[in-house]
């Protein structure tokens, strides 16, 4: 995806965080999977506006957050900078993060970024050097499930009433099957550009990259992880009675996110 993007949802990220899809079920399905944090070294890969990084400062860890969009560093810097256990910087974890030091982190902690990269195996080798033996990546990203049902059927299910984004996004994909990874758009105006036309404001389109789980969770077996926690965020669980019957739809449709826990072994 384009990193201007993310720049242009800088300033109202802190907002998108605290809607009740990520606030209810998201970060508390993900947050299980953590460790003890105090005094740990934990590096925030894709830490969007800082929001998430300053919550795991205050309980005692030492964060780094990293972040291809400038936007989001510079709003980060702005909300958190003047804190004394985080720091922000600009880096895009597919090249590497080559400007931090092999085994400086007791954790990665990646918040749906996955589904934005093509090549999941240079970002697992990448947060296998960062961390030290023994530490952890905690990430979470679109569940392989959803993600075909989306594309398979060309539409995304109607999530307004939990993440309050007031769009219907259309899907331009190619017909799958499960197996199949492949790129696919979201134009989240409600409708794809017809072939040919230079789509107006619709051209620049949300890209994702699905796979099967398989080849979410393989680059990290190969980089040296061995998975010991999974958990897939349950709505009917997790949100208030009233929000769940107001997406009472979604109840019957696979997870959104799967959030997997994995340590480095070797």
């Amino acid at each position: 995806m384009p990193d201007d993007h993310y720049d242009a949802l800088a300033d109202d990220w802190r907002d998108y965080a605290a809607v009740p899809w990520r606030a209810q079920v998201l970060w508390p399905t993900l947050d299980e999977l953590l460790p003890d944090l105090d005094g740990k070294r934990v590096l925030d890969a894709g830490c969007g506006d800082g929001t998430h990084a300053a919550a795991l400062a205050d309980r005692g860890a030492d964060v780094v957050g990293v972040d291809a969009s400038e936007g989001m560093v510079a709003t980060a810097r702005e909300h958190y900078g003047d804190r004394d256990r985080v720091a922000f910087r600009h880096a895009d974890l597919t090249e590497g993060l080559d400007s931090l030091a092999d085994d400086r982190f007791d954790l990665v902690l990646c918040q749906h970024v996955c589904s934005h990269v093509a090549d999941l195996g240079p970002v697992a080798a990448a947060f296998a050097r960062l961390v030290r033996p023994g530490g952890s990546v905690v990430l979470s990203t679109h569940h392989p499930f959803h993600e075909f049902l989306v594309v398979r059927d060309g539409s995304y299910p109607d999530t307004r009433a939990i993440d309050g984004l007031d769009a219907r996004p259309a899907v331009d994909a190619d017909s799958p099957t499960y197996a199949d990874a492949e790129r696919y758009d979201l134009y989240w105006s409600g409708e794809a550009p017809e072939e040919g036309s230079d789509g107006g404001d619709e051209a620049d389109p949300t890209t994702f990259h699905r796979r099967p789980l398989d080849a979410l969770t393989d680059p990290l077996f190969d980089a040296g992880f061995a998975l010991t926690g999974l958990r897939e965020p349950d709505l009917s669980e997790r949100l208030d009675d009233e929000l769940a019957e107001d997406v009472s739809t979604l109840l019957d449709r696979p997870p959104r996110s799967i959030c997997l826990r994995a340590e480095l072994t070797e």
